[in-house]
């Protein structure tokens, strides 16, 4: 099979595939249905790795036909979109098993599997593209079909942060669309296979289309100040869709702004100009805002939503420090937390469907009866907060030192360097300030959840005793892999600290 065609099916499978599991579903039943995606999820991971020998030796790139006139629609990939694209899919094989027991007492399922498949094809478009205008295209297409995913419960909370969700996608596209459109007309080119578009820095307005580009991805990543629709939409979708747009789509965002600060500005043309200094403020306000507001929470899936944005805090300023060991801490950190908050977010899952507890008081002695799924939240909470031996101090490691490297190079000051080790320090205490508790109270202490007390949203069936109430092994076993993953990956970190770095070498030139 050729490479050009294995790409292509690698975005249109989970689209062909939607359909097929439609049709499945009403056929047959709406449980064939459900593996049957998870089926289609596993074939699409299998094509996606499956490029990774050719795309490490010599990339890819196919301009399979032309949309408008200089205008083509470009498919390649590079180990940036190699990386995303490995970590998307394989994250999505892990969600669409869960989803196959955590649907079972949902409505329409069939729709959910369908456009949970859409939204990965999507995915796979964004990071298998090789210019801005395809870019556009995909990244538009996933906003409008992971809607259908955040206003599945179609309650008037879900169809409110639905629509807060689709409002400020479709202005933050309308900007991105703005600013690829002016780039085209400046460069010539919306090409993003090099290490900047030179054109670009002639231009009285290359200030402007920067925080054009910025703005656009930003909305899609959550960054501050347009980071307001994550806390909403996350907690309302349900568990397999919160743990793929926390997990993995908001990164389409970050990489989104990897590929504007490196692929379209370069790295050496921001360093002389402010922009890269205020892109790394807003990293930082991103980071302790998201870590502040998760603090104040008491419902568990709003927690990590905030949480969420913290995170993604990380990746920006890794992204604004403009030194390849800052970039490797960036990169290392989207495959970290996606593993990571994937866990987190189906462990509360599990907790909600087994029991219906949601707040944060009523979880107090649920290690008890939910010892595999509390195990799991565990070790990826620790990892969450960033100590050894787990994955979360591996990529906060490498940011750390990412910001003594750029107040090296001149990028920062050396004092900004110190500075923001202590900013990485101070965001890992506040993680363990919201984390601690939950982990504590789960494990040691008493069994309010018994007793009935707390305020829950929807049907509550609290454990009685010990009960063991963890739920089977289609949710267990992705939960475990993952939780397991954490711990793995900061012992042996080789694959993903390998793939950040040949992202950073190759935009540095290195």
């Amino acid at each position: 099979m050729g490479t050009n065609l294995v790409v292509l099916l690698a975005i249109l499978t989970p689209m062909i595939g939607a359909l097929v599991v439609y049709f499945a579903s009403k056929a047959i039943s709406e449980t064939a249905g459900a593996f049957l995606t998870v089926v289609v999820s596993a074939v699409t991971a299998v094509l996606v790795i499956s490029l990774y020998p050719t795309v490490m030796a010599e990339g890819f790139y196919w301009e399979v036909f032309s949309l408008l006139p200089a205008i083509p629609l470009v498919l390649a990939i590079d180990a940036l979109g190699m990386h995303v694209g490995i970590i998307a899919s394989v994250m999505w094989v892990f969600a669409t098993l869960y989803s196959v027991e955590y649907m079972i007492p949902e409505h329409a399922k069939t729709r959910f599997n369908a456009f949970l498949l859409l939204s990965l094809g999507g995915m796979m478009g964004i990071v298998f593209t090789g210019n801005l205008f395809s870019l556009f295209f995909f990244f538009e297409f996933m906003a409008i079909v992971s809607y259908v995913l955040v206003v599945h419960e179609e309650d008037e909370k879900s169809l409110k942060a639905g629509f807060k969700y689709l409002f400020m996608g479709v202005v933050g596209g309308l900007i991105l669309l703005l600013a690829i459109i002016a780039t085209h007309e400046i460069a010539g080119t919306t090409d993003l296979t090099g290490r900047g578009l030179a054109a670009l820095k002639e231009s009285p307005n290359f200030v402007l289309i920067f925080w054009a580009f910025i703005l656009g991805f930003a909305v899609k990543a959550g960054m501050f100040p347009v980071h307001v629709w994550l806390p909403d939409a996350h907690p309302v979708a349900p568990t397999p869709a919160s743990a793929l747009l926390s997990g993995v789509m908001i990164k389409a965002g970050a990489y989104g702004m990897i590929r504007t600060v490196y692929g379209i500005y370069g790295p050496g043309v921001l360093a002389n100009f402010n922009t890269g200094h205020m892109l790394l403020i807003l990293g930082v306000i991103t980071m302790i805002l998201g870590s502040g507001c998760a603090i104040m929470q008491k419902e568990i899936k709003r927690l990590l939503a905030f949480s969420s944005v913290a995170q993604i805090g990380y990746i920006v300023v890794g992204i604004a420090l403009l030194s390849p060991t800052g970039l490797t801490g960036a990169v290392l950190h989207i495959f970290n937390h996606a593993i990571t908050k994937g866990t987190l977010f189906m462990c509360a899952g599990a907790i909600i469907y087994k029991t219906g507890l949601r707040q944060l008081s009523d979880l107090k002695g649920i290690g008890k009866n939910m010892p595999v799924t509390m195990m799991c939240f565990t070790l990826a909470a620790i990892s969450m907060v960033g100590l050894p031996p787990f994955a979360g101090f591996i990529s906060k490691w490498t940011l750390a030192q990412g910001s003594l490297e750029a107040a090296e190079l001149g990028v920062i000051s050396s004092g900004a360097g110190l500075a923001m080790v202590g900013v990485f320090l101070l965001s890992s205490l506040l993680n363990a300030v919201y984390y601690g508790p939950i982990v504590i109270g789960a494990w040691f202490g008493a069994d309010e959840h018994a007793a009935g007390h707390g305020h829950h949203a929807g049907p509550v069936n609290p454990p009685k005793g010990d009960e063991n109430v963890d739920p089977t092994a289609l949710m267990l076993l992705p939960m475990s892999i993952l939780a397991l993953g954490t711990l793995y990956f900061g012992l042996f970190p080789t694959y993903p600290l390998t793939m950040a770095e040949t992202v950073a070498k190759f935009f540095f030139g290195l």
